[in-house]
């Protein structure tokens, strides 16, 4: 199996939701949604057999299908004043490597990577050292969903236990149960 990740602008209606769900379908994959009220955007973990055509896929989609699980979060500086700042940090020349796009939402910003190439910690220290200009504490909110893998990923790195791996997280084995 393989993921894709569905990035949207705006809350997907119930008639092209299920025209994904059915072009993915189609192919014997699964789609699993998240939208959240603060953000603009709406976002799909699709996850296909190796064979598939992406083309269908992103036909009946619309937006960006990106050929990977990607991480997107919002973030909320607690001082607004540092949301250009911060912006700029990730997406201007000095950013991160694997940050692929930021939006703005109210109050925030959305800001989608790609977990393979910048880790979680390397995002989130590059977004606190720029708040810290400010003073400026954060919120965050996950947007996307996301595969068993890049959570084992994230939460071995969190937690620094390199043996967390998604065939040992009782959360996923059950939910595949």
């Amino acid at each position: 199996m393989v993921y894709l990740t569905l990035s949207i602008e705006g809350e997907v209606d119930d008639a092209r939701r299920n025209a994904i769900d059915v072009a993915v379908s189609r192919q014997g994959g699964t789609a699993v949604w998240r939208a959240s009220a603060a953000s603009p955007r709406s976002y799909a973990l699709l996850e296909l057999p190796e064979q598939h055509d992406r083309e269908i896929i992103a036909a009946a989609a619309g937006g960006t299908l990106y050929d990977r699980t990607i991480i997107a979060l919002a973030l909320f500086p607690a001082i607004r004043e540092a949301l250009p700042q911060l912006t700029e940090a990730l997406t201007g020349p000095g950013g991160a490597a694997g940050v692929l796009a930021a939006y703005p939402c109210d109050g925030g910003v959305i800001v989608e990577w790609d977990p393979s190439a910048t880790p979680a910690a390397v995002v989130l220290a590059l977004v606190d050292v720029e708040l810290r200009r400010f003073r400026s504490g954060r919120t965050a909110e996950l947007l996307t969903p996301i595969s068993p893998s890049v959570a084992a990923t994230v939460a071995a790195a969190g937690l620094q236990a390199p043996q967390i791996e998604a065939r040992r997280i009782l959360e996923l084995r059950v939910e595949n149960a």
